[in-house]
């Protein structure tokens, strides 16, 4: 009889082993096409447990390649925008100071007639218009990043004090469902501020920021705040956590916010700086030039271009001097005293074309607006190069990942097959034990 009894329980334990096992199948098909669900087996046969299939090295791996996608593409996207500002709508800066000094070549012809010199004229309020758009589309670029980076810091925030409520929950539970949502919600803030995420011997998870700002500790979460600095009027990135304020504006090197941050603070800048050199170097040079000759009425000392205190904020408030503006018999084409009919100041003017005046005497005017459009493009390009090999590995570590944890459905439904099986033979075994205890006690 105690053989019996020890078989018995024998079968039970394996009926629900295998019924465990039905259950955690089925769960696995259920969320085959859930973000984040980490495919789960059978952890302790006497108690059912189910436990996931996952590897710490290679989810730390993918994280970190989610927060260098994020940046790569929100960093080529910004890169876009602002080369359509720089090159698109109609002809690019280097273009129109090419047409502004082909017009003034055309009135050395013929410097006294005034469709030359009204042609001139149209070509140097196009430049004006031209660099002043151009300015205005890259501060405008600057500002939505500033935008977004302020965004994108509130729901930084928002996902480390679900970060911290997912490690609450791990630590009650143990729940595979509350690990796989924190690994989720992890690689999504890791999408935001780049930063690493690591899990420490006590179970829970802490999400540090390059330079080593703690976010999320345990079950504790900091804010991501921004706050408006005087000096620049631009946002800066702080860590919040009670008292304590850290500004990390210049360590967060990964995510959306870093794109954004390198793509305000560096790319977009130094496009700026560079158009405001452009502007400042055309000013000068060609006032340099026409104040030293004479327009019709025979006057000297007019600048063409109203003049410029300093080179920051030069294309927002390059303009045409208004009296110039208005009359073009005023445009110094002739050496002083010389007449009317004399082109020295054109022909002065024209040679500006092919001098280094710009970037400190190493470019010309037309290089050097040249050269802001094709950085913008260049780091553009290159931006693509990297949104492309970053989804190269992102790919390839989810392909990793799917061959570790995913759910393939079809492996799962023969599993689940195979233990429906089990289980009906397992009823079986233990029903013919209890008939055979049954028999046993009524002969007694």
């Amino acid at each position: 009889m105690s053989d019996l009894l020890s078989l018995l329980s024998v079968g039970s334990s394996a009926m629900m082993a295998t019924n465990a096992s039905i259950s955690i199948t089925a769960n696995n098909v259920a969320n085959a096409n859930t973000d984040g669900y980490s495919r789960q087996v059978v952890g302790d046969t006497r108690t059912g447990s189910a436990v996931r299939v996952q590897d710490s090295l290679l989810n730390g791996q993918i994280q970190t390649a989610a927060g260098s996608l994020a940046m790569s593409q929100a960093f080529s996207d910004a890169l876009a925008s602002l080369e359509t500002g720089m090159s698109g709508g109609g002809a690019t800066v280097d273009e129109q100071i090419g047409n502004l000094f082909s017009k003034v070549g055309q009135a050395a012809a013929a410097p006294t007639d005034s469709a030359s010199r009204d042609a001139v004229m149209a070509a140097a309020r196009a430049l004006v218009s031209g660099i002043q758009t151009r300015a205005a589309s890259t501060a405008q670029a600057r500002k939505d990043a500033n935008t977004r980076i302020g965004d994108n810091a509130a729901q930084a925030t928002a996902l480390a004090k679900q970060l911290a409520a997912a490690n609450t929950a791990v630590a009650k539970s143990g729940d595979p469902a509350a690990r796989d949502r924190r690994d989720l919600v992890a690689k999504q803030l890791g999408q935001l501020t780049g930063g690493q995420a690591r899990i420490d011997k006590d179970g829970l998870m802490r999400f540090t920021l390059d330079g080593g700002a703690v976010l999320v500790d345990g079950t504790h979460a900091a804010t991501l705040a921004t706050t408006t600095s005087p000096s620049t009027g631009l946002s800066k990135v702080e860590v919040v956590d009670g008292p304590t304020r850290r500004d990390v504006t210049a360590q967060i090197g990964g995510g959306k916010i870093g794109a954004d941050l390198k793509f305000r603070d560096q790319t977009a800048a130094q496009a700026a700086t560079k158009l405001d050199q452009v502007a400042f170097d055309v000013t000068s040079s060609f006032n340099a030039v026409h104040s030293a000759n004479a327009g019709l009425d025979g006057v000297t000392g007019r600048n063409l271009f109203t003049p410029l205190a300093q080179v920051a904020g030069a294309a927002s408030s390059i303009a045409i001097d208004p009296a110039i503006n208005a009359d073009s018999k005023l445009l110094a084409l002739a050496a002083p005293g010389a007449g009317p009919g004399d082109n020295t100041g054109a022909l002065a003017l024209f040679a500006l074309g092919t001098q280094k005046v710009a970037s400190g005497g190493t470019a010309t005017l037309g290089d050097a607006a040249l050269d802001v459009v094709s950085g913008v493009a260049f780091a553009g390009s290159d931006a693509k190069g990297d949104v492309t090999r970053d989804s190269l590995v992102s790919d390839h570590l989810a392909g990793l990942r799917d061959s570790l944890a995913g759910v393939d459905t079809q492996e799962e439904l023969t599993n689940l097959a195979r233990f429906e099986h089990a289980s009906s033979a397992m009823t079986k075994v233990v029903s013919t034990i209890d008939g055979m205890l049954g028999s046993l006690i009524s002969s007694l």
